[in-house]
Order: structure tokens, then sequence, then C-alpha cells
């Protein structure tokens, strides 16, 4: 999405410079080195949340009281991160999800990364995402106390306009209805080379050659998440075990499975944060010998465009990552969606997919060998109804970029209209 936007932009104003808030500065930072001297980029740790810009543009938004010139010095003296943002007409939230019930450990975050803005004067808009329900009221009260200050919430998808049209605290919430930005995203809009150049090629070609070999009749992606593997061991589901059980039957019926990740941190070996490598390290390990073929693993960081390119060499994916899901809809590859919130359904009923979407809590083998066989048998049907709705909600995901570069920031906003927001620096 970051890409997306920044690309978009720099298009249309090719002087346009971004400064990007982030959870992973130091890799971030490492990435970008060398290939995007327009974007800037800052903390958003906890720590610095909390250190730095919690208090901070406090400070500030009293030095710009002071009469005549001797506010001038003293903002000078501010943090960098704290004048990028001043400096800045508009923040953009690019949160897949926030404000969801059973999210309450992350409300903290959701404020936090708004609050400077508020505090300084800059508007907020939220990109298409995924917010509520809100039956919960911890979850209720913060939304109707944040939602209601922004520029624009832009909701992605049916599902999501309705938690926050149908529930009352939230009336004074400005809502558009919008398709998630990263179906406009385009290779050139990328930031960063892919870490290990030959890598990806070389997984490519393994495919190429796994596809042609003796008995295999499909190739199928496996895009597993850490994050509903964590959801589903706090709820002692199979997850895991049930992906292991699932390679294992797909190959015995000559199926090739290529597990691959759409989060990853290659330098941490073990930790599951915002990083699906152990995980599917665990389920090629787990699968052991099998009757058919052993599953091809792609266990390295990824590009938005590289897994878009893992994506399109097969004939099916199922897949847990949202994103992961996108890249395939965008490329018109049949998908099926092991997932855990409503967001997956609201994009996938935009294809007329929405029956193809199943809960992690409710998953078994014979469950997801049985959804990925059907989509396989329909595969050129599926395609076609892809295609035929990928015009409109690539429009959907384009309007209000174009919108967003006027003055009015809400400009795009129209009843029951499929658009989307973004930023536009000074």
């Amino acid at each position: 999405m970051t890409e997306t936007v920044v690309g978009w932009i720099r298009e249309r104003d090719p002087d346009a410079r971004f400064h990007v808030f982030s959870y992973y500065p130091d890799a971030d930072r490492r990435l970008l080195s060398g290939r995007a001297d327009h974007v800037t980029v800052h903390s958003a740790t906890p720590g610095a949340l909390l250190t730095r810009l919690l208090v901070q543009p406090l400070l500030v938004a009293l030095v710009r009281r002071l009469p005549g010139p001797a506010a001038g010095p003293l903002l000078r003296r501010a943090p960098a991160d704290v004048r990028a943002l001043l400096s800045s007409s508009v923040l953009v939230d690019v949160a897949g999800v926030s404000f969801v019930d059973g999210r309450e450990r992350f409300l903290p975050f959701n404020v936090l990364t708004l609050w400077p803005a508020w505090v300084l004067g800059v508007p907020v808009v939220k990109l298409p995402q995924a917010v509520g329900p809100f039956r919960g009221r911890l979850n209720r009260w913060l939304a109707a106390r944040v939602l209601p200050r922004l520029a624009v919430v832009w909701a992605r998808g049916r599902r999501t306009h309705e938690h926050v049209s149908s529930t009352p605290a939230l009336a004074g919430v400005r809502l558009g209805l919008g398709d998630d930005i990263a179906f406009a995203h385009r290779p050139e809009h990328a930031l960063t080379d892919e870490p290990a150049p030959g890598v990806l090629q070389g997984h490519l070609d393994a495919l190429d050659r796994a596809r042609a070999g003796a008995g295999i009749r499909a190739v199928v992606g496996l895009c597993p998440s850490s994050v509903v593997a964590a959801r589903a061991r706090r709820a002692g589901e199979p997850y895991e075990a049930v992906l292991v059980e699932a390679v294992r039957e797909l190959a015995g019926r000559g199926v090739q499975v290529v597990l691959f990740p759409h989060a990853t941190r290659a330098d941490d070996p073990v930790g599951e944060r915002n990083n699906d490598l152990p995980l599917i390290r665990r389920v090629a390990e787990g699968v052991g010998d099998s009757t058919g073929p052993e599953p091809l693993v792609v266990d390295c960081d990824l590009s938005a465009t590289a897994i878009k390119a893992v994506v399109k060499a097969c004939d099916a994916v199922a897949v847990s990552r949202f994103h992961a899901m996108v890249a395939a809809l965008s490329q018109a590859v049949p998908v099926v969606v092991i997932g855990w919130s409503h967001k997956y359904v609201e994009v996938m009923a935009r294809f007329g997919q929405a029956g193809r979407v199943g809960d992690h809590s409710s998953l078994s083998c014979g469950s997801l060998v049985s959804s990925i066989e059907a989509v396989l048998a329909d595969a050129a049907g599926v395609r076609d109804t892809i295609r035929e709705a990928l015009p409109d909600v690539l429009a959907g995901a384009e309007r209000p970029l174009a919108g967003l570069l006027a003055d009015d920031l809400g400009a795009s906003l129209a009843a029951d209209s499929w658009v989307s927001a973004t930023l536009s620096p000074r």
C-alpha cells in the first residue's frame, strides 16, 4: 500500500516527498537505501510513540501559539519526525485493520499513530481498511472519540461500511466506501530491490521444472499467516497441523504445493511478528516423506512484485494473508482464503468469490482440500469471473487518488461509490 501511494502520486507530482512512519524503521531504511531519496523513514515503534510522539507534538503545538517571531527558533529545534509531520499536508493511515473487536491490545497503537497529527492540526485520512465491528464497549468508546476527528474514513468494503454507519456513536464519521489501493500497485512503484538478486528467479525456475514433472496435474501456492497461526494456538485450534496434513493430501493427488510467505523478516529466524518464514519452515518439515512431490519452499524476503510473480506462476492459491489474496485477485488467479476477519469476505465479494472464504476456527484438512479441488476444477470460469470484475475494482482503487491531489481531501466522497483515498504531501 505504501509503494502504491508513493508511486501513484510521484507519477503525477515528481517533486512530492514522503515521510513514512514505520514499525521497523531500521530495516526499512536499509531496504530503501539508494532507491528512494524522496522517502524518509521515521520510527513509529511503541517506544517512539510513547517517548517522543506522544509529548513532543503537544510542546510544538504550544510553541506555535507564541506571539511574534519567538516560535521560529524553537520549532526548528523540534525532533525531525515532528517537524516532518508538521510540514505534511495530510497523514494517511495505511493500517490493514484498526478498531476491531477482539484486537483490544492493538487499540493504543491505533490511537497513538494518529495522535501527533491531531495535536499538530494535520488532517488524517484512513485509506480503505477494515474497521469494526463495535460491539465491544472499549473499542466502541475509543472509536467514537477517534474516527469522527478524521478528515475521511474509507471503508474497504460494504461490511466495514455497515459496521460504521450502523453504530450510533459513530454518526459523525465522514465515511466513504472503497477498494484496497493495492489493486492499483504496479511493478514500477517498487521502492526496493529484491534482497537477494537471482533468488526469486531460482524459485520460479524450480516451479517450472516441478510443473513439467511426471504426474503433476496442478501447481497450488499456499501462503499461511503467522497471525492466524497465533490466533489458532490461543484458541487451541490445529491450524498448523491442518496445513501439514493438507499439503500431504494434495501431494498424494499429484498437486505441486508451493509454500510462500507474504510478511517476512529473514534476519530473524524465530520471531513470528510480521514474519511467516518460521511457520512455513515448520509446515515443510512437518510434511516429511509423502506420496507425491515435496513442497517447494520460498523462504526468503520478497517484495510485493516478487510475491505477485510467485502467485501468477500458480494455477490457484490458498492464502491466509490478506494482501496475498489481493495479489491473486489482481492477476485473476483463483484463490481460496483461510481467514479470521470480515475483511477477506468483503473484498472477495467484489469478485463473486465470497463463498471461497473460510474461517480458521472451522478449518479441517477435508474442507481445505475440497475447496482447493473445487477452485481447480472451475479454474477457467473463476479466472473469467475475476477478470470481469477487475476494471471496476481498479477504478475504485484509483479515482480518489486523483481526487485527493486536489485541495479538498474528501472531494471524491459520494454515497455508495467505490473509491479509495491517499495522501498529497506539501
